[in-house]
């Protein structure tokens, strides 16, 4: 299956935001493919569940996920069984905030959700939100110092953001000036958003000052894949 789908709190680092376009976003989003609906609305249930706080797909309640994340971490690592189904109903919620913050869409190659991917429209970045997630959950729990942001995946993990060549030095030199985070929030949900966050913005700082338009106006097929 091969299928480009438009279903188009504290935080350790902060980064100033154009609200506008990213309200917009929202607004204009439709309803996710149903295979997104329902893991999400999973998480959605289960956080509620484990915690007695409902998620609401904003950036402000990712620090919920972000602790329910904590307790799941323990969880796996004593029934591993449970960590694909944690790993894709987290993952595709958190895949579900960005997409309804940035005009975005689902790549669903296949029927494994740790693969799907959300591809943005202003500017060339994807990302598989499930890897993400699996990576916070099975990290190592004996890491405690503190990291840069600069380690942040941008390229050769299967995590990593998916950027062309020259965004990818713009975005390494933006979270390069940011102070370390501690283990857990380099791989916490509201961690990962800001730093996609500064992605965005680094980008469109880039396009501007080599005379381009800051949004790209992408579209599916200018996300090349080489088995399409």
């Amino acid at each position: 299956m091969d299928t480009k789908q438009n279903g188009a709190g504290s935080s350790p680092i902060s980064v100033e935001r154009s609200a506008e376009p990213i309200a917009s976003a929202a607004a204009v989003a439709p309803p996710p493919p149903p295979a997104v609906e329902d893991l999400a609305e999973g998480c959605v249930r289960f956080v509620e569940r484990a915690l007695g706080v409902r998620l609401d797909y904003r950036p402000e309640t990712l620090p919920v996920l972000d602790h329910y994340l904590e307790e799941a971490r323990r969880a796996t690592s004593e029934r591993v069984e449970a960590l694909p189904v944690v790993a894709h109903m987290a993952g595709v919620y958190f895949g579900e905030v960005i997409r309804r913050r940035y005009a975005s869409w689902w790549r669903m190659d296949g029927d494994d959700p740790t693969y799907w991917q959300i591809e943005l429209e202003p500017v060339y970045l994807a990302f598989s939100p499930v890897l993400f997630i699996r990576e916070a959950l099975t990290r190592d729990r004996a890491a405690e110092a503190p990291r840069d942001l600069s380690d942040a995946p941008l390229s050769g993990d299967p995590a990593a953001l998916e950027l062309e060549e020259d965004d990818r030095e713009a975005v390494a030199a933006r979270l390069a000036e940011l102070p370390p985070v501690s283990e857990d929030e380099y791989y916490a949900p509201s961690t990962r958003l800001e730093v996609i966050d500064i992605a965005v913005d680094a980008i469109r700082s880039r396009r501007l000052a080599a005379g381009e338009e800051t949004d790209a106006a992408l579209e599916p097929d200018d996300y090349a894949r080489g088995d399409d």
